[in-house]
């Protein structure tokens, strides 16, 4: 472990990818500000005084950790930095934290490759807990393929999450241009030369120069037997053993990656000279295989490479790996790895081998993430392996197992299931129970729509959307306006009380926010205000004679919890409704919030976040988020106007 102040911090050792050395002994090149910048910095500057974690995501070698090191220096110099080496310094980083943290001293705990903090060995719940009351920031970095291959992991659900991207936009290229044109440094032309099939940050840290030269190695006279090391490595890598692995491991294990039958015939190299060149740098930059634990790991650049050519699948790592991967699993984090790596390319077979030893000592963990993984394959066994966590007292398991009956479409039963799991404290199920709604109980009479005329013909359409005698009437739109400032005053109160501390449903004050996905739960006070000023908006569309029609995700939302507001009030406060609606006159149609939802809204994708089943939909890289064609669902996004010609104008203020 290794803790001074975040201005000492050398990116090197923090493990930012060398450049190639230039001649004045410079391996890294100047800093091209990235578009993600300003909202990672933005972010790391809220959590700062409150504590929370960061997490930063990407492809290898897209400038993640780079970019994670630039924010950090630069809004939190004063920071004391704790760096763990490995999962087993953990608990002292912690502990560290924590107690400089209650001591006046704030810090950052640095999680570069934050999987491997994950395991049940590693970061819990608990830690957060102790992390944020001690103002801690956690900041981390996880590789993308990495990030998509975990389960819902609870731990990384509560980080707030960027995604670094690998290929540059032109305004990225624009300045690192005018950075070239100020610093002649011969490493970023030749980056910017490539920059339509690779990023800027994978070429400076050479991997496309690395996977050719892997990729046309195993050749006579070239470098086959250090080419066989190399892979070896990366199938060790990628069937879940993490870190060094030793040569003789390697030298055990390459003469089945040598080409051919007769492997003499292509006349390998000596094993010294094969070795050298495989942990060799290559310009003084990095290598093939890299020294690390007193072995050597490949260059994680080539495991996306690999993965990208070939993908995960049943074939894609010999059996006798598998074999040695199990062996030499002496951790129980190792085991995870493995049975997540086993997952990934469909050998639930090997999954069960890793976490059996788990499961008969009883580690509810592993119960819970058999549970998960075999939920594909065989939901039989899936809900045995979640039963046996629930036994064990697992409050996730109760979640994950009204998941399963849900995808099954049992969901009485599932419902059943996320009832139990809000009454044990998960956020997510209670937040499910906040899922806004039509308040079907019958209107009082004072308030009783008239019957419709007999002339009228109910299965007549209307000849234009905006016909005043299609949509809410006058009456609804009334109510539904007095709802939006009601919410909106009470959402203002509630934003001067909890500013920008995360909701807590133990807080009286929280309301409306509390009723948001739980996604929003950490939002800041900047995001709060303009969720008010949706409502200010849309109760400002009904004054003006218009429908209030949502043009962002946050006026969505919105809408959904003024016709909940709305139909509840007119059931239960009939007089109060009376007296918003005196003098208007009453219509068939009122209270008909089928209509309205129908009019006033394009979709209800909004309400998805509340889903225990669809965690994670609001990312535009998950598959049901593509399939069904879903946008601006993060909440970083709610704001942004589904159609720019139809965006509000930005100067017009806020009332709180």
């Amino acid at each position: 472990m290794a803790v001074f102040p975040v201005r000492d911090a050398d990116p090197l050792e923090l493990k930012v990818h060398r450049a190639r050395t230039l001649s004045d002994g410079n391996s890294l090149p100047a800093y091209v500000t990235r578009d993600i910048d300003s909202p990672v910095r933005k972010a790391l500057a809220r959590i700062s005084d409150g504590g929370g974690v960061l997490l930063l995501t990407g492809a290898s070698t897209a400038g993640k950790t780079r970019c994670a090191y630039e924010a950090m220096t630069a809004v939190l110099p004063d920071h004391l930095l704790v760096v763990p080496t490995h999962v087993s310094d953990l608990p002292d980083a912690v502990t560290h934290a924590v107690r400089a943290g209650r001591a006046g001293t704030p810090c950052v705990l640095w999680l570069n490759d934050m999987e491997q903090y994950l395991s049940p060995e590693g970061l819990t719940l608990n830690d957060l807990r102790s992390l944020r009351a001690a103002h801690t920031v956690v900041l981390g970095t996880m590789r993308s393929r990495v990030r998509q291959s975990l389960p819902s992991h609870e731990l990384v659900r509560l980080a707030e999450e960027f995604d670094v991207p690998r290929l540059w936009s032109p305004g990225e290229l624009l300045r690192a241009q005018e950075i070239l044109g100020r610093h002649r440094d011969e490493r970023l032309r030749l980056a910017l030369d490539q920059a339509a099939d690779f990023g800027i940050a994978e070429t400076l840290a050479t991997g496309p120069q690395l996977w050719r030269e892997l990729r046309s190695a195993s050749v006579v006279g070239g470098h086959p037997r250090g080419a066989a090391l190399v892979w070896a490595a990366i199938d060790l890598a990628l069937s879940g053993i993490a870190g060094g692995q030793s040569v003789d491991l390697l030298e055990e294990l390459h003469e089945r990656y040598l080409p051919g039958r007769n492997k003499q015939l292509i006349a390998p190299e000596p094993f010294e000279a094969a070795l050298s060149w495989a942990s060799s740098p290559r310009d003084a930059v990095t290598r093939l295989l890299i020294p690390e634990e007193d072995g050597l790991r490949p260059f994680d650049y080539l495991l996306d490479a690999h993965l990208r050519d070939r993908g995960p699948s049943p074939e894609l790592i010999p059996e006798p790996i598998w074999d040695v991967a199990l062996e030499q699993a002496s951790f129980e984090h190792q085991r995870f790895n493995i049975a997540l790596a086993a997952h990934a390319n469909d050998r639930m077979d090997i999954a069960l081998r890793a976490l059996q030893p788990l499961a008969d000592a009883e580690k509810v963990d592993a119960y819970r993430t058999l549970g998960l993984l075999y939920e594909r394959t065989d939901t039989a066994e899936a809900v045995v392996w979640l039963q046996r966590a629930i036994d064990a007292e697992d409050v996730l398991s109760l979640r994950l197992m009204g998941n399963l009956h849900f995808r099954k479409r049992d969901i009485r039963v599932a419902d059943e299931w996320y009832r139990r799991a809000a009454e044990a404290g998960d956020e997510v199920s209670l937040s499910y129970h906040n899922y806004p709604g039509v308040d079907g109980r019958p209107v009082p009479d004072e308030l009783a729509p008239p019957p419709a005329s007999p002339e009228s013909d109910p299965d007549s359409e209307p000849s234009d959307e905006n016909d005043s005698d299609y949509g809410p009437t006058v009456r609804t739109l009334r109510v539904l306006e007095a709802a939006f400032d009601i919410l909106a005053d009470m959402a203002g109160e509630a934003l001067k009380h909890i500013r920008d501390r995360p909701v807590d449903l133990g807080d009286g004050y929280a309301f409306v926010f509390s009723e948001l996905p739980v996604i929003t739960w950490r939002q800041d006070s900047q995001w709060r205000r303009q969720l008010v000023r949706c409502f200010d908006d849309l109760a400002a569309d009904v004054r003006a004679g218009n429908w209030p029609q949502p043009r962002c995700t946050g006026e969505e939302m919105a809408v959904h919890l003024a016709i909940e507001h709305t139909s509840s009030m007119v059931v239960d406060a009939p007089e109060l409704v009376s007296e918003f609606v005196a003098g208007l006159p009453p219509h068939p149609d009122d209270w008909d919030w089928g209509l309205c939802l129908d009019t006033l809204l394009e979709d209800t994708d909004v309400l998805f976040l509340y889903e225990p089943w669809s965690q994670g939909i609001e990312d535009s890289e998950q598959h049901v988020n593509q399939i069904m064609g879903i946008a601006n669902l993060e909440a970083g996004d709610w704001f942004k106007p589904f159609y720019q010609d139809l965006g509000r104008d930005p100067a017009r203020g806020f009332r709180y």
